[in-house]
């Protein structure tokens, strides 16, 4: 029996003799509400516009993007609450081999012809499996971690059919926790019995955590070789490439992940954006290019793949289509919430009009553009991507009377981001025919290391304070994240000797001043803060009297 209350509806099919049947159906469980959509666009505006109870939705779509496609895309943007159940229709009978494999996965999928009966049964075991979770759900949406930790523990003492999703919540929940010993212990129980890849997959995200890079990598590397079809290890060992400014790696994984997903979005994209990085403009062209094709227009893109293609077209001579974009691109920026992507849809669109203000040989414009940007580099949202774009606009601006002007703007970019061999040699890729520029880049890495060079000997003659205080001096300054790092440590190790609170507030300080945040280093130096006791405050007349002599007359 379905519940006792009033449900709303969601029949997304682009056949009108499937939406008619699936919504009779629905009609004849007294579901009062009930919408149909025909294509995946309009399904998408209906889920973000409104949130149900049920959504029915086929399979393939007379596009290239699937309704499993849909499904990654509404989860991560969080247009799905918890208690909606979403089942996948489909006359694909090949769909379990997806559904096993995806990243996101429906609560249920039935293949048509669907019957009332059977439909009727799914949701309710659908239902019943979300209420049956609805604690755990209520505690991680609300971000009250030990609440839903507590909830999972007292279920797993229960005999439960869902014990299995119950265990893979609680030890992930464990790891959000920082409880990484207790995390991985309860993986490997997992493991012992049976050879989930998720499980094998929380492992290497608990190796992450606690720093072992190697180890994390190595895991990833072998789930793929046993389970090369499933799609979250490709994700975050993307992610892991990501952070480390590994590019090549990243693409190569990524177009691994297209194989298996070859309208992803989201893939095209960012293989797109990856290669074109990379210094790859044919393949940057092949991979975004799909992604226009498959998502029927540019502007709906991401504003980086955007940026690309403009760049893209003006080097293949196709000005009018440039033209073209950089004006969606000031629609896309005028029309969508600023808080969505901050500040950087804004900043491409400028961009954008910079590069095509130097195509139309109006360099002043484009000047006046980029002396604005250059005045954000230390803003949140002037990342390492950004930067690396923002380089390739300086290198089609060079000129040789204006070189002082554009090593300005360079330099404290290249000291936030020259955080090691890998980012450099990405940002020296984008200036390698301007050697001035090339000099402002050697110096600001020689600049960094020499601080972090300085701050180590330091630490080894156990001047801990005086390391501290280099360290965070230029880490806040250049916000470069190897400084900050390494302020973040000098802090700690000082707290952990001198035991001054001080020293424990700059250490979190300098974690929270970190962008991106480094989970590992930041579980890792909570943990040694949270070992010291520190020394007992001491009143101003206790810390600035002078101890009291014994009275020469007093008694032996």
């Amino acid at each position: 029996m379905l519940p006792q209350r009033s449900l709303s509806a969601l029949v997304a099919d682009p056949s009108s003799t499937a939406r008619l049947s699936l919504r009779s159906i629905l009609q004849g469980f007294d579901i009062p509400r009930i919408d149909t959509a025909s294509t995946l666009h309009e399904t998408k505006r209906r889920l973000l516009e409104n949130k149900y109870d049920i959504v029915l939705c086929e399979f393939h779509f007379d596009t290239e993007e699937t309704g499993q496609d849909l499904l990654e895309e509404m989860r991560e943007k969080k247009a799905l609450p918890l208690f909606t159940i979403f089942i996948m229709v489909t006359g694909e009978a090949s769909y379990p081999r997806v559904v096993g494999v995806a990243e996101e996965t429906p609560d249920d999928y039935m293949l048509k012809p669907v019957q009332a009966g059977n439909l009727s049964e799914r949701i309710e075991k659908a239902f019943n499996r979300r209420q049956a979770l609805m604690e755990i759900y209520e505690g991680l949406n609300a971000k009250n971690y030990n609440q839903a930790l507590k909830a999972a523990q007292q279920m797993m003492g229960v005999k439960s059919p869902y014990l299995t999703d119950i265990a893979k919540l609680a030890a992930n929940i464990l790891m959000r926790l920082g409880r990484l010993e207790e995390s991985a212990a309860m993986y490997r129980r997992i493991l012992e019995t049976r050879n989930p890849a998720w499980a094998k997959l929380g492992l290497a995200r608990v190796a992450l955590r606690q720093g072992d890079k190697p180890t994390a990598e190595a895991a990833m590397q072998d789930i793929i070789g046993q389970h090369l079809r499933y799609l979250p290890v490709y994700n975050q060992l993307n992610d892991f490439y990501l952070a480390d400014e590994r590019f090549a790696e990243a693409l190569d994984i990524t177009e691994q992940a297209i194989k298996i997903t070859p309208h992803s979005l989201k893939r095209l994209q960012l293989a797109g954006q990856l290669a074109y990085s990379l210094g790859q403009p044919d393949k940057a062209t092949e991979y975004l290019t799909k992604a226009v094709k498959i998502n029927g227009k540019a502007i709906d893109l991401d504003y980086r793949t955007l940026f690309h293609l403009t760049l893209l077209q003006f080097d293949q001579g196709h000005a009018g289509d440039a033209a073209s974009l950089v004006k969606q691109l000031a629609a896309k920026q005028k029309h969508e919430n600023a808080d969505c992507d901050g500040l950087r849809g804004a900043w491409y669109g400028e961009l954008a009009q910079a590069g095509e203000a130097i195509a139309k040989r109006e360099p002043l414009a484009a000047i006046d553009i980029m002396r604005n940007l250059a005045g954000n580099w230390d803003a949140l949202d002037f990342n390492f991507e950004f930067a690396l774009d923002y380089f390739t606009v300086v290198d089609r601006l060079y000129a040789d009377d204006i070189s002082g002007t554009l090593a300005e703007w360079v330099e404290p970019i290249a000291l936030r981001f020259g955080t090691g061999r890998s980012a450099q040699e990405l940002l020296v890729q984008k200036l390698a025919n301007r050697p001035s520029l090339l000099v402002v880049l050697a110096s600001a890495g020689d600049h960094v290391a020499q601080i972090a060079n300085q701050a180590a000997e330091l630490m080894v003659q156990e001047n801990f304070r005086a390391a501290t205080e280099i360290l965070i001096a230029e880490g806040q300054r250049t916000h470069n994240n190897r400084l900050l790092a390494a302020a973040a440590n000098a802090a700690a190790k000082s707290y952990q000797t001198l035991r001054d609170p001080v020293f424990k507030e700059q250490a979190e300080a300098c974690l929270a001043s970190m962008v991106p945040s480094d989970a590992a280093l930041t579980h890792r130096i909570e943990a040694t803060l949270a070992e010291v006791v520190p020394n007992p405050p001491q009143n101003e007349e206790t810390a600035e009297s002078p101890p009291q002599q014994p009275d020469s007359d007093s008694d032996a």
